[in-house]
């Protein structure tokens, strides 16, 4: 995947979005809070100038983040679903073509005029518009800063709640709550002047991270279980199979976090987690599987490794620390192409 640069900065997208009488928001598919919130945060703020606002996800949505302020005006995307058409249409939190599959077909009938607000350095839409932070925690501080120099001289973007907590639930979701190498004395800032403006922290982390299902569990179960450690335990692999969602009731989008747990043990600098997706309940002859999904994530400091680029091995991308891909492969073939990628960059990465 190419590095994906700029081609306007934050003072030009914000005078563009602020003309546009309709606005289709889009983000990738199985949004996480930083994707979702950012969709919220900014749908909010131009429909509050009077702007025609199409949010738009592609589900599945995980239960928590569902319960977040102004996702009941959310459109859930289905296959053959009719999208309004608008004068503007802007994505977020992505700018790769193989992470918006589902609305890929609506995305290029708007291509002219599709603006990408971003922080991940790898994308291959060609939209004109783009404006990519790589340096960013999350792309909530990128919409948060969007939303300030799109306000009034009086007015507060932050004075609205929803947007707030939209906000918020986005830099906590994609620093770790705050405990991941990309949080920086920006992002503390920003979460000091949401939470002066009522976003309530410690509701919030109970909604989204200590609200799962038993189901949910009963997976990450069958992930420890599966977890193997390489490279003289440096690395660590988990595997999913499609039988393991079938067995226990759980959800794909249940995976969340799971990743991170072998980065508890202090020797283990580099984690992929492999998921097969359960098959659905009714495959259509002329689609294909679903794709094996790859998670990646490596511990900052001295020779830390640069999972973006494994990442790309398999086509897929991402930041330095936290990467993923989509691979169709049989499940077997990827976790051996996997468990050799690890071995080879764990052992050029690590001093002997």
């Amino acid at each position: 995947m190419a590095v994906y640069t700029s081609t306007l900065d934050l003072p030009a997208a914000a005078a563009h979005l602020a003309t546009a009488d309709s606005v289709l928001i889009a983000t990738h598919s199985k949004p996480d809070g930083d994707a979702l919130g950012s969709v919220i945060a900014l749908g909010q703020a131009l429909t509050a100038r009077g702007t025609a606002v199409t949010p738009l996800i592609v589900p599945p949505v995980p239960a928590g983040l569902k319960r977040m302020r102004g996702f009941e005006r959310v459109m859930l995307y289905e296959s053959g679903c009719e999208v309004p058409r608008t004068e503007q249409a802007v994505l977020v939190d992505t700018g790769a073509w193989s992470q918006v599959e589902a609305i890929g077909r609506v995305l290029e009938e708007m291509l002219d005029r599709l603006l990408v607000l971003d922080h991940h350095l790898g994308g291959d839409i060609p939209a004109p518009r783009r404006y990519v932070d790589g340096h960013a925690a999350a792309t909530a501080e990128i919409i948060a800063d969007l939303l300030a120099l799109m306000a009034e001289a009086d007015e507060d973007p932050f004075d609205d709640l929803t947007i707030a907590e939209a906000l918020f639930v986005g830099i906590a979701s994609d620093t770790g709550w705050f405990r991941f190498s990309n949080t920086r004395a920006r992002t503390h800032e920003l979460a000091a002047r949401l939470l002066r403006r009522g976003v309530d922290q410690a509701r919030l982390y109970q909604q989204i991270e200590q609200s799962e299902r038993p189901e949910k569990l009963a997976l990450m179960v069958r992930a420890l279980r599966s977890l193997e450690l390489l490279a003289d335990g440096r690395a660590a692999m988990m595997v999913l199979e499609a039988s393991d969602f079938e067995e226990t009731g759980a959800l794909e989008e249940e995976t969340e976090r799971f990743v991170d747990l072998p980065r508890m043990v202090d020797r283990v600098d580099l984690v992929v987690l492999v998921t097969e997706p359960p098959n659905p309940a009714e495959t259509l002859q002329d689609q294909p599987a679903p794709a094996v999904r790859l998670s990646f994530r490596s511990k900052p400091g001295d020779g830390a490794i640069n999972v973006a680029r494994l990442a790309a091995e398999f086509g897929g991308g991402g930041h330095a620390r936290a990467a993923g891909a989509k691979v169709h492969q049989p499940l077997s073939e990827v976790v051996e192409r996997v468990r050799t990628v690890l071995h080879e960059n764990t052992d050029r990465a690590v001093p002997q």
